[in-house]
Formats: structure tokens, sequence, C-alpha cells
């Protein structure tokens, strides 16, 4: 689905830009909507992003001043509807949809079965889940603003860890992060897993040095990973990579998340993921099989740190 922002700057004309499944929002010129005449706008401030090609998200990014949509401040990654009106400091955007899908408006977007995009592909995919844990009670303490930010520099430190790896975020939910890596045909190619494994230990050590802000509450994190088959579809106008994964493989990554809290380990891996690794390291534990919920078989998981 095709969108455009009406971006009305106080002391400057107007414009309009159509964005693709990804809009990134800022002060640095790297981004999509460059804000760059306004200093109390952060470098990296807010992103938007489409997924099951119709529904936007927009979240902040840990910026200063934080992101506000129809007034209320964006904490964890906020919908966005035709006619929203998000506010960057004295910037006013209005976003709107060039195409009704006021038919899918309640499609689930937690985990995503099926879809109607054009030009899908299947691949065979690495997928991480990082869920952080204790949110729920840090947003009963902690002030609004101080939440806003401290998510978001998570989100965006992060999804940089991943993207410098070659993977994809795929979406941002709640306070969770969905991520993929596409195991490339090529003779040779650097494995998929291999490179989420090795993300999943660099995003575990930069949640081991955080804390919750105003208290002595640890960052912590729970990674899940799976490896498996997925219909991967470029959606809209593609911007960097963009494309968004379904099947049973991302149905299983989550329910693996859904289950760590009782398995001791920071790290959660299926038997199919800890297969497709090009070795397996040290420090693989065989937590047995598991059930999970939809799944027919259950699982063989492996912890690890």
């Amino acid at each position: 689905m095709r969108a455009t922002l009406k971006v009305k700057p106080q002391g400057h004309e107007p414009f309009e830009v159509e964005i693709g499944n990804t809009a990134t929002i800022g002060r640095g010129k790297d981004n999509f909507l460059c804000l760059n005449f306004n200093p109390l706008v952060s470098r990296q401030h807010a992103i938007i992003r489409c997924h099951n090609a119709f529904q936007y998200q927009i979240m902040d990014m840990g910026s200063r001043n934080g992101t506000f949509v129809n007034g209320r401040r964006v904490i964890t990654p906020s919908p966005l509807q035709h006619g929203s009106v998000i506010k960057i400091t004295d910037t006013e955007i209005l976003f709107e949809l060039l195409d009704d899908h006021s038919a899918d408006a309640g499609y689930d977007l937690t985990i995503a079965a099926g879809t109607d995009v054009m030009g899908e592909e299947s691949a065979l995919t690495a997928i991480m889940v990082c869920d952080l844990r204790g949110f729920s009670t840090m947003s009963e303490i902690l002030p609004e603003e101080t939440l806003a930010r401290t998510l978001g520099e998570w989100f965006r430190d992060a999804g940089n860890l991943v993207q410098e790896s070659g993977g994809t975020i795929d979406k941002f939910i709640g306070d969770a992060i969905l991520a993929y890596w596409i195991q490339e045909p090529s003779a040779g190619a650097p494995k998929a897993s291999d490179r989420a494994l090795s993300t999943a230990r660099q995003v575990l050590a930069k949640a081991a040095g955080r804390k919750w802000p105003q208290t002595e509450k640890p960052f912590n994190i729970a990674i899940a990973l799976h490896y498996g088959g997925v219909t991967c579809g470029n959606i809209g106008l593609v911007a960097q990579r963009d494309a968004t994964i379904i099947g049973d493989a991302v149905n299983t990554v989550f329910r693996i998340e859904s289950v760590m809290k009782a398995l001791g380990h920071p790290v959660a891996a299926s038997a199919d993921f800890v297969e497709s690794l090009e070795s397996v390291p040290d420090g693989f534990v065989d937590l047995g099989e598991h059930q999970l919920k939809g799944k027919n078989q259950k699982v063989r998981l492996f912890g690890t740190s």
C-alpha cells in the first residue's frame, strides 16, 4: 500500500513525499525524510515501517524531544491510520494512505499467517526474535519520556547490529524485534544462521552493558532463533531491502520465545537452526523436546549464551 507524508515545517514551505516500506526521519542527511532545517530534531529521530502490505507503524528511535502521534508520545511502535498527525518538535506531518485497505484493519500484526503480496519468493532464512524482559514493570515505574527514550535507543542500537551483519529488521512488535537473514544460494556464501548467531551474541552483549535508567535493574533480553523456509515478498516501493517474511517458520520462532522463561538461557535455538550452522560452537546445551503451541510435533531446543 502506498502512503504519503505531508510535511508542514514551521517557517518553511510545506512539501509532500510518497513513502515505501521504510521511511527514516531525522536531521541526518541519510534519512529518507531529512529535517536538517530543525536543530531540535535528532539525527536518527523516528522510523516508519509498513508490515503485511498495508499496516504502517512509527517508532521513535530514542530521540531527545520525542515523537508524537495525534498528541500522544510514541513509546512502543504505534500504528498509523489515514489522517494521523505526527509531530516532531515544531514540524507537523500528516500521514495519508493512497489506497483503501480498510477491510484489513483487524489483521494481527504479531504473527503473520498469510498475505496477498505480489512478487513473493521462498527462501531459507535464519530468524531471530529478541524480546525485552521486564518492560511492563518498568512502564509502571519510569516517566513516559524516559521509557520512550530508553526503548527507542535500544531498538536503534540492536537494529544497527542486525543491519551491519547483513540482516533485515522485519518489524518492531511492542518491546520485541523480529529480524532475519536470507541464505544466499551461491556456493561458498556465508551461512545465514552463523551471521544470526553472531548478531544474537552481540545484541546480548549490548544489553549486558545496560541498566534501566533511575534504577539498578538489569536490562534483560531473551533471544529465540530458528531456521526454515519462509515466503518473502517485496511490498510497494522497495527501500533498503524491504521485505516482510511469513510462514510456519515465523510462527515457530515466536512460539520458541514464548516458552523461554522456563528454559533458563538467554538464547534458545531450534534443532533446525543448530543443524544449519557451519559448525556448532561450544556452549550449546540440549534442552530436550518441547511442545510448542500450534505445532503437532515437538521441537528440540538448545540453549546458549
